[in-house]
C-alpha cells in the first residue's frame, strides 16, 4: 500500500506503516513528543527564564502535577531546545541548560555530586559539601548556565526538618551567587517542600500540570497521538466518544498512561491484523489503572 493512502497518519508515521511490523513496534514502543497547549505555555514561560538578564534576585519555577503526567518530558524538551556548545576554542563547554535529578533524600552532598556527574566533572566522594559547593559554583560559572533543572523535587521532604532547610538555602545560594533561574519539577507533594519556607515559596511561582478530562483539549490530544501511530487504518481516536471515554477512564486522565493504554493498543492492532484501534482493542489490552497498582493482585 502506498503511503499516499494514509491520510490519517503524518509524513513520518506513514513512511513507517509501510515497514515491518517489527520495525513499526519498535517505533510504536520508542515513542514520539507530543505538544499540546499547556506544553507549549510551559516552555514558553521557560524561555522567558532563559532570556531574563541576571539579576540579584531571579526569577524560578516550580512544575506541580501527577506522577506520569509530562514534567520530565518538557523538562527534557526544554533542554534539547539548548544544546551545549562544545567552545573548541575555551577551557570548557557552554552549557546554558542543566538537567538533573533530586537525590532520594535531602541531601546536600548527593545533590552537588549529581550536579558535578551532569557535566562530567570528576569529584571525591569524601570530599566536604563546603568544598564540593565550591567546586559546583565556579563550574556552573565556567559553563556559563542560565537555567539549572531539577525533577523529582518533592525528595527533599524525605529527611529530618534540618536536612531540609539546609537544601533549601543550597537552592537559594545557587541562584543568588550564580544568578540563574531554577526550574523545579515535581509530584504535588513538592509543593508544600516549598510552601513551608517563605523565601523559597515566593521566589519560584507554582506552575500546575493538570490531569487531562474529556473537553476538546483531550480530544487534540488523541488525534496527535493516532497521526503518530503507524497503523494503516484510521482508529477516529477523537470522534469515537465511547472509545474517548474509555482510555481517559483507563488512564485516569494522566498524559503517560495514555500514551501507555493507546501504544499497547497499536502494537495489539498490528499483532491482529486488525490495523486499528477500537473499543474492543483497549479492552483485550492487558492493564491496571494507575491507583490500583499498589493494591496485591489475587493469587493465580
Amino acid at each position: 500500500m502506498d503511503d499516499s493512502n494514509y491520510s490519517h497518519l503524518s509524513k513520518s508515521a506513514s513512511e513507517t506503516a509501510n515497514q515491518p511490523d517489527e520495525v513499526r513496534i519498535m517505533a510504536i514502543k520508542t515513542g514520539t513528543w507530543i505538544t499540546y497547549t499547556r506544553a507549549k505555555q510551559l516552555l514558553a514561560q521557560m524561555e522567558d527564564l532563559f532570556e531574563h538578564p541576571r539579576i540579584i534576585r531571579m526569577p524560578n519555577m516550580l512544575i506541580v502535577g501527577p506522577s506520569n503526567n509530562g514534567k520530565t518530558q518538557i523538562l527534557r524538551r526544554f533542554e534539547q531546545n539548548h544544546k551545549p556548545d562544545p567552545n573548541p576554542d575555551g577551557d570548557y563547554s557552554i552549557v546554558p541548560v542543566l538537567f538533573v535529578e533530586a537525590p532520594s533524600k535531602p541531601d546536600i552532598g548527593a545533590f552537588y555530586d549529581k550536579i558535578l556527574e551532569a557535566v562530567w566533572q570528576p569529584y571525591s566522594i569524601r570530599a566536604k559539601d563546603s568544598d564540593k559547593e565550591r567546586e559546583v559554583k565556579k563550574i556552573l560559572r565556567s559553563i556559563q548556565l542560565k537555567v539549572l533543572m531539577i525533577d523529582e523535587i518533592q525528595h527533599i521532604i524525605a529527611g529530618s526538618q534540618t536536612k531540609q532547610r539546609e537544601f533549601r538555602n543550597s537552592l537559594k545560594s545557587l541562584g543568588n551567587e550564580l544568578q540563574i533561574s531554577i526550574i523545579c519539577a515535581g509530584v504535588n507533594e513538592a509543593f508544600n517542600a516549598f510552601n513551608t519556607d517563605e523565601q523559597l515559596s515566593n521566589r519560584f511561582e507554582p506552575e500546575l500540570l493538570p490531569k487531562w478530562s474529556l473537553n476538546n483539549e483531550y480530544g487534540d490530544l488523541l488525534e496527535s497521538f493516532e497521526r503518530r501511530l503507524p497503523l494503516k487504518k484510521p482508529s477516529n481516536l477523537r470522534g469515537n466518544s465511547a472509545l474517548a471515554q474509555k482510555v481517559l477512564w483507563m488512564s485516569e486522565g494522566i498524559l503517560g498512561e495514555i500514551h501507555e493504554v493507546l501504544k499497547r493498543s497499536a502494537i495489539l492492532a498490528i499483532n491482529n491484523k486488525s490495523e486499528q484501534i477500537t473499543l474492543d482493542t483497549v479492552e483485550k489490552i492487558r492493564w491496571t489503572q494507575p491507583s490500583k497498582r499498589k493494591v496485591m493482585p489475587p493469587p493465580i
